[in-house]
C-alpha cells in the first residue's frame, strides 16, 4: 500500500469547501479534521452532508483529530468524565464518515502541573489505560481506528502511551517534531545525544504500531516546531530513511508556519512541502 499524504484542516480554515478544493488541487489524498470547539456540534445536518458529498466527489478521504481541550486521562474523575462525554460525540460524528474515514487521533497526557512527580504519573497512567480500553471498545462498534499521539512529553515519561499502544486495537500517531522538542524543552541541553537519537528511540519502541506520522520542521536553537519543511534544522533524508522501517500508512504535513517568524502557511508553500514529501514516497 502506498503512503497517503494529507494536511490539517481546523475551524479557522472556513469556509471548509474552499479549503478542501485547495487541498484537492495540491493532489493530497486526505485531510485531518480537528474537532476543536465549537466542532462538531456546530455543523448542521446539511453541512455534514455537503462535506461528505464533497469528499466523495473529489475522491478524498478524511481523518479526525480529537479536541485539544479535553483530557480523557485526567486524574480528576469529574474532568475525565466530562471529556469522555465530548469524545463520544466526536466519535459519533466521525462514524458518519465511514468508510472514507481513516483514523481518529487523540492526545492522552493531561496538562497537569504535578505530572513530573512519579506517583502522579502512575495515577494518570492507571486512569488513562482504563479510558483507552473504553474508547477503543466504543470506536470498534463503528469500525473506527483509534490512534494516540506523542505529546510534548519525553519518551522516558511516556509510559502511558507505550503501554496503551501495546493493545492490539490501538495505534500510534508519531509526531516527529514533538519527539524532538519534548527532549529539548525538558533537558535544557543537559541530555547527551543528537535530536536524531530521540527520533530513533521512539521508532525503535513504537515503529511496529505507527499508523500515521505528523511531519514538520523544527528550529532546534529557538525550540520552535511546526515550521515549513526546510525552514528549520531537521535532516529529512535521515528521517525518511528511518520512517521506511516502520508500518506507517499516512503522512500528515502538519506545518503551521512558513518560517521562523511564524508567518502563516499559504498554499504555495504547502505545495512545495507536498512536492518535497512526494519525492520520498
Amino acid at each position: 500500500m502506498s503512503i497517503l499524504l494529507g494536511a490539517p484542516v481546523w475551524y479557522g480554515n472556513r469556509p471548509f469547501k474552499r479549503t478542501i478544493e485547495e487541498l484537492y488541487k495540491l493532489e493530497l489524498d486526505y485531510f485531518e479534521f480537528s474537532l476543536d470547539y465549537p466542532l462538531p456540534d456546530c455543523m448542521k445536518h446539511a453541512e455534514r452532508e455537503e462535506l461528505k458529498s464533497l469528499l466523495e466527489d473529489r475522491g478524498l478521504k478524511i481523518a479526525f483529530h480529537s479536541p485539544l481541550d479535553i483530557s480523557v486521562a485526567h486524574p480528576r474523575e469529574e474532568l475525565a468524565d466530562a471529556s469522555m462525554t465530548v469524545l463520544k460525540r466526536c466519535l459519533d460524528f466521525s462514524a458518519e464518515f465511514q468508510p472514507i474515514s481513516l483514523y481518529y487521533n487523540l492526545h492522552l497526557h493531561p496538562q497537569v502541573s504535578t505530572f513530573k512527580l512519579e506517583d502522579v504519573r502512575m495515577q494518570i497512567k492507571t486512569k488513562g489505560l482504563g479510558r483507552c480500553h473504553a474508547i477503543t471498545e466504543i470506536a470498534a462498534k463503528s469500525g473506527i481506528v483509534v490512534t494516540v499521539e506523542n505529546d510534548l512529553v519525553t519518551l522516558e515519561q511516556s509510559d502511558l502511551i507505550l503501554e496503551a499502544i501495546s493493545a492490539p486495537n490501538l495505534y500510534f500517531t508519531f509526531d516527529v517534531g514533538h519527539a524532538v522538542l519534548s527532549e529539548l524543552l525538558s533537558t535544557v541541553g543537559q541530555k547527551k545525544g543528537s535530536y536524531m537519537d530521540y527520533i530513533e528511540q521512539w521508532i525503535e519502541k513504537c515503529g511496529a504500531k505507527i499508523l500515521a506520522v505528523h511531519l514538520h520542521d523544527c528550529c532546534l536553537t529557538e525550540k520552535q516546531d511546526h515550521l515549513s519543511i526546510g525552514k528549520g534544522e531537521l535532516e529529512f533524508d535521515k528521517i525518511f530513511a528511518l520512517l521506511k522501517s516502520t508500518s506507517y500508512k499516512y503522512l500528515l504535513i502538519e506545518t503551521f508556519w512558513r518560517n521562523r517568524n511564524k508567518d502563516e502557511m499559504d498554499y504555495e508553500e504547502l505545495k512545495r512541502n507536498v512536492e518535497f514529501c512526494k519525492s520520498y514516497l
